[in-house]
């Protein structure tokens, strides 16, 4: 079961406001990003066909997910036939024989399910709907369990919009064959599920032994407040929960959980739809590079390859390799990230602790698993946390954005070939710039067309400061 992105590379392309077909990422009579037609965004503009009014492409970015404004739909009843098309896009390019749906606590989710319902109806296929709100990490488990019960390729559809504002809501994809048995039990697949699907859930999470030292978790009013609980008393003993009302409008990690502000001690914080759960340390997070690097170097995992984010350092790559790990620098995105680790049959990682790859019975699996992946990296902690990261390269980080034209990557490449600087291009577009203190990442959103982002890291506040400032010149001059 891989993520599966809205939008991608290929050619031909698609205008989502006129219609028309192009060999350009950018449409320049209206100026905004064209879809490709291998991909469902390009499929569902070809299915909808009369684009005027469309209330799904103007409340709507088409990235690595559907995310949608919802102050932006004025007609929900448009929108919901226009969500059925997009179902029917997904099936076409993915063709799955069963569908799962499911969804979380975020605003308009039940009409994302009444959307799914018309879908079902019309659709032909097995589907399943979960009659329960769940965690977002529940959908690829239980559309694998699905897929290996049934020996049928599952596509498994989930309501969400991860830690984006209280305004969105959205749709993650799952799509594959799952063949491994990795799973405690066997759900039976019917057209509703309902609580037996966290039951059979937290049952695979508490495969591991209990975590013996003192854990805070902020669980962010989200959906992690549906699986953790069961699990804690299992699990986690001796933690002690923040944030763990399960609200509608729940957001992410911004602003940082409360209790990392003064807080000393260890803890884990999960984002809103509890997919992402970083470690933090006396009120600082620990970037998953240096965790699994303090890991490998206790010895307490044993990895002779993973895929790192590209936002991992230079410094902490070398002392990977010196313990003997090959690392795979990939790219940026969970998405991106899990293809690629499935190709290195390796775990992957970004910095902001999305993560999978993670080996079960001799197999692996590759969705972004956070409340596994909590109870599998505490099961191993057998020293403290101090302990774990001493001498691991330390490093800073920060991410801003700016206002750029259009074509921003393929222009900051040109710019650094012009000044003869030594760089590296970045898979899905962009510039990378590396030094043994740290490096810099330039690249054009995915999502927001005329938005460049910029990735730094730096081995010091004053050596970060120093490329950050470096980087808003370099692309002051070239925007001028």
């Amino acid at each position: 079961m891989l993520s599966v992105p809205s939008d991608g590379a290929g050619f031909p392309r698609v205008c989502p406001v006129c219609g028309e077909e192009s060999d350009s990422l950018l449409c320049e009579r209206d100026g905004v990003k064209t879809f490709s037609l291998k991909t469902v965004a390009g499929r569902f503009v070809r299915l909808k066909g009369d684009l005027a009014g469309s209330e799904l492409l103007r409340a709507s970015k088409f990235g690595y997910d559907l995310r949608v404004d919802t102050d932006r739909v004025k007609d929900w009843g448009v929108f919901k036939e226009e969500l059925v098309l997009y179902f029917t896009a997904l099936e076409e390019l993915y063709r799955p024989r069963i569908v799962v749906f499911s969804r979380d606590h975020r605003r308009k989710g039940e009409l994302f399910q009444q959307a799914f319902e018309t879908y079902a109806r019309e659709c032909g296929l097995e589907t399943c709907v979960v009659g329960k709100p769940v965690s977002t990490t529940m959908s690829p488990y239980l559309g694998a369990m699905f897929s290996f019960l049934e020996k049928k390729p599952v596509m498994a559809l989930h309501s969400t919009a991860s830690h984006n504002p209280p305004n969105y809501n959205g749709v993650k994809v799952h799509a594959g064959r799952f063949d491994k048995g990795i799973f405690p039990d066997g759900l039976e697949f019917s057209e509703t599920v309902g609580g037996e699907v966290v039951e059979s859930y937290v049952r695979w999470c508490t495969q591991f032994s209990p975590y013996g030292g003192e854990l805070s978790i902020d669980l962010s009013n989200g959906a992690g407040v549906i699986p953790l609980p069961p699990m804690a008393s299992r699990l986690f003993p001796r933690a002690r929960f923040f944030n763990d009302r399960l609200l509608q409008d729940f957001g992410g990690l911004r602003p940082e959980p409360g209790w990392t502000v003064s807080w000393k001690g260890f803890g884990v914080a999960f984002d809103g739809d509890a997919d992402r759960c970083p470690f933090y340390m006396d009120s600082r997070m620990i970037f998953f590079s240096r965790f699994l690097s303090g890991m490998v170097k206790e010895g307490l995992f044993r990895a002779r390859k993973v895929v790192a984010d590209q936002r991992t350092p230079p410094s902490i790559i070398g002392f990977l390799e010196s313990c003997g790990v090959k690392v795979v620098v990939g790219n940026i995105g969970n998405t991106n990230q899990s293809i690629i680790s499935r190709r290195e049959n390796a775990l992957w990682f970004e910095e902001n602790w999305h993560s999978g790859g993670y080996p079960v019975d001799g197999n692996r699996f590759y969705w972004g698993e956070a409340p596994f992946a909590v109870a599998f990296w505490l099961d191993k902690l057998k020293v403290s946390p101090e302990r774990l990261l001493e001498g691991v390269p330390a490093f800073e980080y920060r991410e801003e954005r700016f206002q750029v034209a259009p074509g921003f990557n393929s222009r900051v490449v040109e710019f650094a070939e012009k000044k003869g600087m030594d760089y590296s291009t970045l898979p899905t577009g962009g510039l990378r710039l590396e030094e043994e203190d740290g490096h810099i990442l330039f690249r054009e959103s995915n999502t927001e067309i005329g938005t460049a982002k910029v990735f730094v890291t730096g081995s010091s506040p004053l050596v970060l400061e120093k490329k950050l400032a470096f980087a808003r010149k370099l692309i002051a001059s070239m925007e001028r």
